[in-house]
């Protein structure tokens, strides 16, 4: 009876989700003659193959799927929620511990931080309070960890509340994870929870109202709710980055994007269709306004500063504004597009600069124009310009195009 009970409800559970990006808590290592390396757990988030790469976090530690068991049973492809024996080639059983995460190369991310929602339990010798050093168990791995509460003094047996726990040992861990935590001494289990963000931006004001919105977004929130606070977490990024810090699943990540695009509370700054799958950038729109602020406010100093010059140079930008080239384009790409910005070849500018001489300055520059109209085939020399005009007017003569340096002595005009 037991057993027909179990199948049933094996039958009508929906299957373990497939992210592809496989994860298996290592909980036990050891070799096997003429095999190798092997590693038990049980595999979430995706599948495994005969010949995949795999690394072992949270050391990085390279190697190779050789083989695969799945209750004892030889398999090519381990699929999410097996227990699974992975024999790996390349990398030696003293490497690895147990508590170490096997996945695929470069597909997650360890942590010292983590955000969570704690419940201590209603027989818990005593509330738990700031700083409180804790036992932190997730997947296979045990670690000491220092508490901090979020939004609250203390939380008292039978209540939740938010926590940032700092970690003494790195570990693996995405959103949605569940956690148990003790005390270390006298040993006590106090409670668990879910990880509600694997990768914070810092360590938190305790009592800042943004961060427990967004923590509430993540807990409670929908599918759009959800990836947007992804979005927000990771600022200008690949969608495919997004949706797989969301954690959600393929159908709902792609109506969740669907949604948030067209109400523009996600905005594409490439060419293309930015499916969920996607490599494409993408922000949120609080994001962006950040970004195109920064760079208006960028630009409009650069003409204050410098009002004889046509607009800022595009190096020059993207050194201010600390950003990869391939994101500083696609911000450039996007301004210029809704006219926020003019470009001027190598240069920047705000739309409707321009360079404005002094009358002082203009009747300097006549002078000079009938000097190379006097005598067009044995000009004035450079430093003769800069003396009669200044250096910065003659910058922007040459920017502008009046005038051409053929040599750092020699400056021929336009005719």
């Amino acid at each position: 009876d037991l057993l027909l009970n179990l199948q049933s409800l094996l039958q009508t559970k929906s299957a373990r989700p497939d992210l592809n990006r496989p994860r298996l808590p290592i909980d036990r290592v050891f070799t096997m003659s003429g095999f190798g390396t092997v590693v038990t757990g049980t595999l979430s988030d995706g599948q495994l193959s005969t010949g995949d790469e795999v690394e072992i976090l949270p050391a990085g530690i390279k190697g190779r799927v050789r083989g695969l068991q799945t209750h004892k049973k030889k398999e090519e492809i381990a699929i999410p929620g097996s227990r699974a024996a992975v024999n790996i080639s390349g990398v030696d059983a003293d490497s690895i511990r147990r508590g170490d995460v096997l996945a695929r190369p470069n597909q997650y991310q360890p942590a010292r931080r983590l955000d969570a929602r704690f419940r201590l339990l209603k027989d818990a010798t005593a509330s738990l309070k700031h700083n409180d050093e804790v036992k932190f168990f997730i997947g296979a791995s045990e670690t000491i960890a220092m508490l901090r509460l979020l939004g609250a003094e203390e939380i008292q047996p039978g209540s939740e509340g938010w926590i940032q726990l700092e970690l003494r040992d790195a570990v693996v861990a995405v959103r949605g994870d569940r956690y148990i935590l003790r005390r270390p001494s006298p040993g006590e289990t106090l409670g668990g929870g879910r990880i509600m963000d694997h990768q914070p931006k810092g360590r938190h004001k305790r009592f800042d109202e943004s961060v427990l919105k967004s923590l509430e977004a993540l807990a409670q929130g929908s599918p759009s709710d959800i990836l947007l606070e992804a979005a927000n977490a990771l600022g200008i990024a690949p969608v495919k980055e997004i949706v797989a810090r969301s954690r959600l699943e393929a159908t709902n990540a792609e109506t969740a994007l669907n949604e948030l695009l067209l109400i523009n509370s996600l905005l594409p700054l490439e060419e293309g269709l930015p499916a969920a799958s996607s490599d494409l950038l993408i922000a949120s729109q609080s994001h962006w306004q950040t970004a195109r602020a920064r760079v208006l406010q960028i630009v409009s100093e650069f003409h204050k500063t410098f009002p004889l010059r046509r607009g800022i140079p595009r190096e020059e930008l993207k050194s201010k504004l600390k950003l990869s080239p391939r994101i500083f384009t696609a911000i450039l790409a996007r301004l210029l597009a809704d006219h926020s910005i003019a470009d001027r070849s190598s240069t920047v500018s705000l739309p409707g600069h321009e360079v404005r001489f002094t009358e002082g300055e203009q009747a300097s520059i006549e002078k000079l124009k009938r000097k190379f109209e006097a005598n067009p085939f044995s000009p004035p020399s450079v430093k003769d310009c800069q003396t009669d005009v200044g250096e910065d007017v003659l910058g922007a003569m040459i920017e502008g195009g009046e005038f051409m340096p053929v040599s750092a002595d020699v400056i021929f005009r336009k005719s």
